[in-house]
């Protein structure tokens, strides 16, 4: 393990997911630098103070590419938290392999995931590491993927999702919500035109917020619908002999109607993305509860044989970190940093976490940060098996 410290700059650091990434950083010892950047000056102040230490705050404005280049020329490691990431994601990884920075961060678009591999040469090139969407889905969930797929000797399917009851910001008193949610405005994008995922062998568009029925080993008959995210993408780069690789949402039925409907008229052009999240906030709830939500929060299930028999795999974190979408989704890419300050990050080039991060190691770091109850990975996550 290397003992030198790293210089960590964190973009959006003051956010809802940043400011926990600077935490885990902190917690973790990693950086002897660790700069809080963020628009929002006074936000990137308080942020810094709170953690103290090696932190210090800078104004960025993440929309000026010089601006970026001057601030990361002075840092090892890149971390950007700043959404939404179609928006951001590129010029920020641009600006950061430019400067011979390493770079992380929680990307949850489908779209530039398939930009950031343009640039795969041009990180290998310059030894820089680059993993994109080490959050909780994407990150946690691709895993929970790779050991899934691991306990099976061929894998015809491999799945990811999450729960939207979890993906909600706990406020915090000195850090109030904004208004206006980078996760919001990904959530009805992602569901408002056509997704990619992997069908009938192949990679290929389909409908967004479609049912799924599956067998989930241990919770029985499930439904989750379609969603806009990465894992699909990546997961079949790993595997390419998936058969199917699909990115599922689970929530109440009521719920995911209305997200089709609106999410469709945002695709169609007849309402604004902005009046979409309008609509999506008044939706009328229910008189009576629907039947419960089954699926864990985060997982994967992987679908295929072992020993010449049908076999599936399910795999999910038992435990989830108390600030919920805050801590699920920012912790991740703090412990990121930290396996690069080890040395223990796969190889150079652009990677998404199952072809970058080892996974027992990475849960290893998670479980009590998560929970300082528990001391390892096989406390945290549950395997099972149908």
């Amino acid at each position: 393990m290397s003992e030198k410290k790293l210089r960590v700059i964190v973009v959006g650091g003051a956010g809802s997911m940043g400011r926990w990434a600077v935490r885990t950083i902190a917690a973790l010892d990693t950086a002897g630098l660790l700069t809080v950047a963020d628009i929002d000056a006074e936000r990137a102040a308080l942020t810094a103070r709170s953690v103290a230490g090696p932190c210090a705050p800078m104004t960025l404005d993440a929309t000026d590419p010089a601006a970026m280049r001057r601030a990361f020329a002075d840092h090892d490691v890149v971390v950007n938290t700043m959404g939404p990431f179609a928006l951001f994601m590129r010029p920020i990884l641009e600006a950061a392999l430019d400067s011979d920075c390493h770079y992380l961060d929680i990307n949850d678009d489908w779209q530039p995931t398939l930009e950031a591999f343009d640039l795969d040469e041009k990180a290998r090139s310059r030894q820089l590491h680059a993993v994109i969407g080490l959050g909780g889905s994407p990150g946690v969930t691709n895993l929970c993927a790779v050991m899934a797929a691991e306990r099976l000797d061929v894998v015809e399917e491999l799945h990811t999702g999450w729960k939207i009851s979890a993906a909600t910001i706990v406020d915090e008193p000195d850090f109030p919500a904004p208004t206006a949610s980078a996760a919001m405005d990904h959530w009805i994008h992602q569901c408002s035109e056509l997704i990619r995922a992997r069908e009938g062998g192949r990679d290929t568009d389909v409908q967004p917020v479609q049912p799924v029925e599956l067998d989930f080993p241990g919770r029985g008959r499930v439904v989750a619908y379609t969603m806009g995210h990465p894992e699909p993408i990546t997961l079949t780069r790993s595997f390419p002999e998936l058969t199917r690789s699909l990115n599922l949402q689970s929530g109440p039925a009521w719920l995911l109607d209305g997200l089709r409907a609106i999410g469709g008229d945002v695709g169609a052009g007849t309402i604004s993305l902005q009046e979409g999240i309008r609509r999506m906030g008044e939706l009328p709830r229910p008189a009576e509860k629907g039947p419960r939500d089954l699926l864990p929060i985060e997982w994967a299930l992987a679908i295929g044989t072992k020993d010449g028999a049908p076999r599936s795999v399910a795999v999910y974190p038992e435990h989830f970190h108390p600030a919920r979408m805050g801590g699920n989704t920012g912790v991740p890419v703090g412990i990121g940093v930290e396996l690069l300050r080890r040395g223990a990050l796969l190889e150079t080039g652009v990677h998404a976490p199952e072809s970058a991060i080892p996974t027992r190691q990475f849960f290893d770091l998670l479980a009590p940060l998560t929970d300082e109850s528990l001391s390892g990975w096989d406390d945290l996550i549950a395997l099972v098996e149908a």
